[in-house]
């Protein structure tokens, strides 16, 4: 028996004791820690072994320190042999398909959700899971600590969906080992449902043993002496011995005082030692073989190490015999991570240098994946090569594919450093790089970007590379940076340049004065959001309407500052119905222009929409239409998708966010809290703080929302800080703190004067303000405030603005006189979409008759405001609706906390598709939402309709269509 499984037999029943639980269904994370040399790997072997004879599958993976940068790396090892096997075609079916997204050798393009990593991890979590259900299966990852960040990710999700399978995840720790991210292992070592198993070191008697076993000399005091210098470690063990041996010590008693303790260090020292007895070339075969990292086939070994065939053929063998070197098959490794630290860490960076750039030229020269051609050039030595500066692009783009944003900078920043010969193609390299930081929300995207367009040698290369960075930072949130770049990029344009854009852009090819209109036109939207260059955008945009050739693109610019000057709605949208007709919003249109395009249907909340349009998204409709942010529907189906230029995690949150201030107005709140969390959770920009306070106040939780504003450091002069600012007042006067909301108020006044935004469907300060100053007792002030918010809601036409304006005015007026105007308002408000502020009107109206002693009056628009409230989510309002009913007598009912009755329209909706078989990805893909809303609501459905599989709610659906109803 080998030292490393003397003294195991508790370890070997502990661990086989978790496999049989694993084999009999329940699932689980089982670790096995220790430190370096300890048997780790030699316990898992033996385990493996027994395992695969009791009918388990096994798949196995090494993580190695080269690796750590690679996407996916771990997780590709594991499936390699699935991917390659007959059971593959069976298997990639249904979400389990995802996965070759990131197994197969080409990544398909970018998944029009966006979310690469997401779509991958899934897809391997669904293979996974499908796996377990064909025969009980085990994955063993040797190093684990050594895991890149996304197999990582992708590990944590799994062990929380794998209690009740046959499938088991067995990770071998070192310890003292720093993980490459210590938050995320701390998080998947902590799904263990067990300690670790934790190999003990050998006690004297076997370590004694072993070594009369090797030197039947050796006395116990010998053996004492070597279990004193090792510890018990058996890789210490036997590396010892082997030194002991191979320089003919004796072991006496002598030898055993002059024993020291042994460590790494003296593991190198050791290792070199013994590569100096053995034939020239050895030592380069071993130190080629440390640079490849893990196994890897003799020929390419050799090829590192610059030695012919039968050379390297001997030499392995002597290697071998050596103990350095183990494997006689297709690949061969270093006996050790012990061996393989020494080797690598003994050699000069320069010539670690040389050998990586040997690999990457092998690598390449047999088509290996551009990751693993670029995971060797990042530890070679810049050369000026253009070769090197494709490759390195190429898996930049590759590992974008896969959702490994940190893989592809480091690529990136290593293309850069080569450095690229040809201005263009360093241009494009920098520009790519200031896209993926803008797309991750991380610094010095601006930079890089701004450097990008400098350095075109073109105007058309400046003009695209100026027209993606500016839009990509205005959806990080730098609308400064996002400024600053389209300004630069427009440099090289004259007025002429411009107005042949126009002619150009309707031609149809894609120059440098058509990329220059666009470019301008993401300008002026950039501009739009921030009081300073508001003047800008009006002055750029006027410049553009005065040219009668101008594009049907400057018509989105124009609805939105109708909307700013609180114009009449029927301009604001035919504004914005021409801009579609004229094909302003089709294909590239941008996010700005987007997302002014859905903020105006936003704001004029009952303009009809143009029949038979639809917006080109991802829930399939017709192309060349509006968004319809007030349709009938459930989620996903709210709002239009932003035609932004690509489907990126930041430009999905932009999305989730701006359909979750859609459905708050359309009184839809536990929607819009999930799909405003989602985005939240993706990029804290100023309009996902935006939806999710709002959602939150809404939702009754005023602490929350209150942490949530309290830690945001908002800009004072940003169109979501005015918004931001309103939202705050709400929630100070739901806490009863009207001086404080005053003040926001007052503080949003002057934001939105700044913006030149005027729209009381927008800018709706005067209604809360007014709330305040009555509790202020100033109802002269609120008095004015009404009648000037009421002014301009006439002014722009819309029923949602003049029911608001009517609810601020009942508060400064007589009792009897507050009933009419509140009467009004909610019929007013009756038949719009504007439920929140309908059902707002209902509660306030029944607490007015109440409170005049009309007690039966006061019921029904208190039970309509309660039943729209709890069916919405508009908890706030539900539980004073409630109040006031007990208050005026009536018993309401309790709010549906399960059952049918229970479930949003969201849910339902999500529900039923599930129930039809839909997988969540395709779930998210058919509503436009994230997988995440996705995940979110079908979990809420689970709990409200006490089910735990998809299996028992498509039973329910069944059932109920067969009772004649229909539940979404």
């Amino acid at each position: 028996m080998p030292p490393e499984l003397l003294d195991r037999q508790r370890e070997i029943a502990a661990l086989e004791r978790q496999i049989r639980a694993v084999r009999a269904g329940s699932g689980r994370l089982i670790v096995v820690e220790g430190p370096a040399g300890i048997g780790k790997s030699s316990l898992l072997g033996a385990a493996v072994r027994k395992t695969r004879t009791a009918g388990v599958r096994v798949l196995r993976a090494w993580a190695a320190p080269l690796e750590r940068d690679a996407g996916w790396a771990v997780a590709r090892q594991l499936f390699r042999p699935i991917r390659a096997g007959p059971e593959w075609p069976e298997l990639a079916v249904g979400a389990a398909a995802l996965a070759v997204r990131v197994l197969d050798p080409e990544p398909p393009a970018r998944s029009q959700s966006g979310d690469a990593a997401h779509t991958g991890a899934h897809g391997l979590i669904s293979l996974a899971c499908g796996l377990a259900e064909r025969s009980p299966t085990l994955m063993v990852i040797d190093d684990a600590q050594w895991t890149d960040v996304r197999s990582l990710r992708w590990l944590v999700r799994l062990t929380h969906r794998i209690a009740h399978l046959p499938l088991g995840v067995v990770c071998a720790v070192r310890s003292g080992e720093a993980p490459t991210d210590t938050g995320l292992f701390t998080q998947l070592l902590a799904a263990a449902p067990e300690a670790p198993i934790r190999p003990r070191p050998l006690d004297a008697a076997a370590v004694g043993a072993v070594v009369r076993e090797r030197l039947p000399h050796a006395g116990p005091a010998f053996g004492a002496a070597v279990h004193a210098a090792t510890g018990g470690n058996p890789f210490l063990l036997g590396a010892l011995l082997d030194h002991l041996i191979g320089e003919r010590i004796e072991p006496t008693d002598e030898t055993a005082a002059s024993l020291a303790a042994i460590g790494p260090a003296q593991v190198t020292r050791r290792v070199q030692a013994r590569l100096g007895r053995l034939p020239a070339g050895a030592d380069a075969l071993a130190r080629a073989f440390a640079v490849l990292g893990g196994r890897a086939p003799l020929r390419h070994a050799r090829e590192v190490a610059e030695l012919g065939a039968a050379d390297a053929a001997r030499l392995a063998d002597h290697l071998r015999a050596a103990g350095l070197l183990d494997g006689d098959g297709a690949t061969c490794g270093l006996t050790h991570p012990l061996v393989a630290g020494a080797l690598y860490g003994g050699m000069a960076p320069g010539e670690r240098s040389l050998r990586h750039a040997r690999v990457a030229a092998l690598l390449r020269r047999e088509r290996a994946e551009p990751e693993a051609v670029a995971a060797h050039l990042l530890h070679s030595e810049p050369a000026a090569s253009p070769a090197t500066v494709a490759i390195l692009r190429d898996a930049a783009s590759r590992a974008e594919q896969r959702g490994e944003p940190a893989g592809a900078l480091a690529f990136l920043r290593r293309a850069l450093a080569e450095p690229p010969a040809d201005r263009a193609v360093e241009a494009e390299a920098r520009g790519e790089l200031g896209l993926l930081l803008a797309a991750h929300g991380q610094a010095g995207a601006g930079a890089e970007l701004e450097d990008a367009v400098r350095s075109a040698p073109t105007p058309a290369q400046r003009a695209r590379i100026a027209l993606a960075g500016g839009r990509a930072l205005a959806l990080a949130g730098q609308i400064d940076e996002s400024i600053q770049l389209c300004r630069l990029g427009l440099t090289d344009a004259g007025r002429q340049g411009r107005a042949d854009a126009d002619r150009l852009g309707r031609a149809g090819p894609v120059d440098a004065a058509w990329l220059l209109t666009r470019l301008e036109a993401e300008l002026v939207g950039a501009a739009w959001l921030r009081a300073s260059t508001v003047a800008e955008a009006r002055a750029r945009l006027h410049d553009r309407l005065a040219d009668p050739d101008g594009h049907a693109l400057w018509l989105v610019h124009a609805a939105w500052e109708s909307v700013c000057d609180a114009r009449p709605a029927t301009e604001s949208m035919g504004l914005l119905t021409a801009a579609v007709a004229g094909g302003a919003l089709a294909d590239d249109a941008g996010p700005m222009l987007g997302t002014f395009a859905t903020l105006t249907q936003i704001a004029c909340e009952d303009s009809p929409l143009p029949a038979g349009r639809g917006w080109v998204g991802a829930a399939g409709d017709s192309a060349g239409a509006l968004p319809a942010p007030w349709r009938a529907g459930s989620a996903g189906e709210s709002v239009g998708a932003l035609p932004a230029p690509g489907r990126g995690p930041a430009a999905r949150a932009h999305e989730s966010a701006l359909w979750a201030i859609a459905e708050s107005r359309r009184g839809r709140i536990t929607d819009a809290e999930a799909d405003a969390r989602s985005a939240f959770e993706r990029t804290s920009s100023g309009w996902a703080l935006v939806a999710l306070a709002d959602a939150l106040v809404e939702l009754d939780q005023p602490a929350d929302a209150d942490l949530l504003l309290t830690s945001a450091d908002p800009r004072p002069d940003l169109l979501t800080t005015a918004m931001l600012l309103e939202t705050r007042a709400r929630l100070r006067l739901a806490q009863h703190r009207p001086v404080e909301a005053h003040d926001d108020c007052l503080a949003a006044a002057l934001a939105w004067r700044r913006l030149g935004v005027e729209h009381p469907g927008v800018a709706g300060w005067r209604v809360d303000d007014c709330a305040a100053l009555v509790a202020l007792d100033d109802i002269g002030g609120a008095r004015k405030l009404a009648d000037e918010h009421l002014e301009l809601a006439e002014r722009v036409g819309l029923p949602g603005p003049r029911g608001a304006g009517l609810r601020a005015l009942a508060r400064t007026v007589d009792r009897s006189e507050a009933i009419d105007l509140l009467r009004q308002s909610a019929e007013l408000l009756a038949d719009t979409p504007a439920r929140l502020e309908h059902t707002r009107s209902l509660l306030a109206l029944g607490s007015a008759l109440r409170r005049a002693n009309c007690r039966a009056a006061a019921k029904e628009p208190l039970r309509m405001a309660l039943e729209t409230a709890d069916r919405g989510g508009m908890r706030m309002l539900a539980r004073r609706a409630r109040r006031e009913l007990y208050t005026a007598g009536a018993r309401p009912r309790r709010a549906a906390v399960s059952g049918w009755d229970s479930l949003t329209a969201a849910e339902r909706r999500v529900a039923e598709l599930a129930a039809a078989g839909w997988s969540n990805p395709q779930i998210a893909e058919r509503l436009f939402v994230t997988r995440r809303t996705v995940e979110t609501h079908l979990t809420h459905a689970f709990r409200k309709l006490r089910l735990g599989t998809r299996r028992e709610l498509a039973a329910c659906f069944a059932n109920r269509a067969a009772d004649g109803e229909r539940p979404a």
